[in-house]
């Protein structure tokens, strides 16, 4: 998962911003209301309680509208208290020196209060506007985290942009050599000739193109490449509308947009790079079974080569004083060892499938089918072995099948060279694996080798390990499962491949 960074979102100051139309209609209509009440009981209203609804008219329309309307609603209430209570009544004229004093005196009280309520309540809008963006950017880096392919990749992005820009959002890629649509907010929004180009020139430049002023022909949409692997490859191009630069929230929407863009594109960089991963892992193991096919080689052929060869030279220079008898021992042990190099020969072409990084072809496989395909096999290659099988309903995995059958048959081959007795092959499901079994009677497998068996390591096979175990574990891997070792409950060891249970196969 990559890092993401603490969103930084400067505070949205609307003293520093102007006020609105509406603000100054609102604060005027509360100043009027408190003028009526206050003139129409002119004469029985003290000055004071007069002067204490002027500075609530204030305080209200600091609170409900900013810093700049609170202002100017003191200077409003200011001239309505002048305007009713200073002599002459009813101008705006001073007629005393002192009453000069007691209007700045009001005025100061009423600024200050403005000044105090309007900024509360742009630290409350500010704390809101927070809250809102770092709600938005946490479903943003967790839906990011979860996402597997550049699509979702891109369909999160564009629905969260469409949601700070309130305004369509899409995400364009190159799709059969022409920039093709890979998500859209709202669905079905098609962008016009202009934003494709401005897109096309976006992703070819590799810089972002910006929607054109209001009232301008041009893109509606600003366009953002993302770079797939550190900046050297081209990933989908984002855009999104242009925020009218009036709202109140502008700058929080612009900066959450601004994180969410380069979210998306360390999400896109982290997919990058864990396929890259993935393909050294794989190419890697292919390097580990080469040297485990190696180490192998000598060790493997030499019996049956030998065997075939000297019986050959046997019945060559010998072949007419031996009895027919031994003509016959003779010839049953070269077809014996030639059925046992073929088969060597087969698993060698397996192995070197899969140390060659070929791709495997994944389809729904019975996995019963498949061990039970590999126990029949097993019962013509060796009839005196004793081979039972059992298997309940299992699920589908994805697998292929040619594959999976060689790798049961050989645990079965190696349970019938090493463990005379009753072989039991079977299949379950354990903590969403499904496992294939081969278990024995004989003395079980050495340590060293069940260790082998859990690490990763594809050499080092410890000696009498055998090309078969070397192979089903190579093939366990390639299907992005284990090969495991343990002791049975009557004795002898128990081999199982464990592969994973696509989730709406695992019920």
């Amino acid at each position: 998962m990559e890092d993401v960074e603490t969103p930084r979102l400067n505070d949205d100051r609307r003293w520093m911003t102007a006020p609105s139309l509406g603000g100054f209609v609102g604060a005027s209509v509360i100043l009027l209301i408190v003028a009526a009440v206050v003139g129409s009981s002119r004469h029985v209203l003290p000055e004071s309680i007069a002067i204490l609804l002027f500075l609530m008219a204030v305080l209200v329309s600091a609170a409900a509208f900013g810093f700049w309307v609170g202002i100017a609603s003191a200077f409003g209430a200011l001239a309505g208290f002048n305007f009713m209570f200073v002599e002459p009544h009813f101008t705006l004229h001073i007629g005393e020196p002192q009453d000069v004093i007691k209007l700045l005196v009001f005025l100061l009280a009423a600024a200050i209060t403005g000044l105090i309520s309007g900024r509360m309540r742009e630290q409350v809008d500010a704390a809101e506007s927070r809250a809102a963006a770092l709600e938005v950017l946490s479903q943003v880096s967790t839906e990011l985290a979860h996402a597997t392919t550049q699509s979702e990749i891109a369909k999160v992005a564009v629905r969260h942009l469409h949601a700070l820009a309130h305004g369509p959002a899409i995400a364009l890629g190159p799709v059969n050599g022409q920039m093709g649509m890979l998500a859209s907010a709202p669905e079905g929004y098609l962008p016009d000739a202009s934003e494709l180009e401005a897109a096309d020139m976006a992703y070819r430049r590799g810089r972002p193109e910006f929607a054109s002023a209001q009232g301008w022909s041009g893109s509606r949409l600003t366009f953002y490449p993302l770079q797939s692997d550190n900046g050297k490859g081209h990933g989908p191009v984002l855009g999104h509308a242009r925020i009218a630069p009036d709202r109140r929230d502008h700058g929080w929407r612009e900066q959450a947009i601004e994180i969410v863009l380069r979210q998306s594109g360390q999400a896109l960089q982290r997919l990058s790079l864990t396929e890259a991963a993935e393909s050294e892992r794989r190419r890697a193991t292919s390097e580990q079974m080469r040297a485990a096919l190696l180490a192998s080689l000598s060790h493997d052929l030499r019996t049956p080569l030998a065997t075939i060869l000297g019986s050959v030279t046997t019945l060559r220079e010998l072949g007419g004083t031996l009895p027919p008898e031994a003509q016959t021992d003779l010839l049953a042990a070269i077809e014996e060892e030639t059925q046992r190099l073929g088969r060597y020969v087969e698993k060698l072409l397996q192995l070197t499938r899969l140390q060659s990084g070929m791709d495997l072809h994944l389809t729904w496989v019975d996995a019963a089918d498949a061990a039970q395909a590999a126990a029949n096999r097993a019962r013509r290659a060796w009839p005196n072995a004793r081979i039972e099988t059992g298997f309940p309903i299992l699920p589908m995995v994805r697998a292929e099948p040619g594959l999976l059958e060689q790798a049961v048959f050989n645990l079965i081959e190696n349970a019938v060279k090493y463990a005379p007795g009753v072989i039991r092959v079977s299949g379950e499901l354990s903590d969403g694996m499904l496992v294939l079994s081969v278990a024995d009677r004989g003395r079980g497998l050495p340590r060293a080798i069940a260790e082998w068996l859990a690490s990763d390591d594809m050499t080092g096979a410890p000696q009498g390990s055998g090309l078969g175990l070397r192979i089903s574990k190579g093939i366990a891997r390639a299907l992005d499962g284990t090969l495991a070792a343990r002791h049975g409950e009557h004795g002898g060891a128990v081999l199982e491949i464990r592969l994973p249970v696509p989730a709406e196969h695992g019920a």
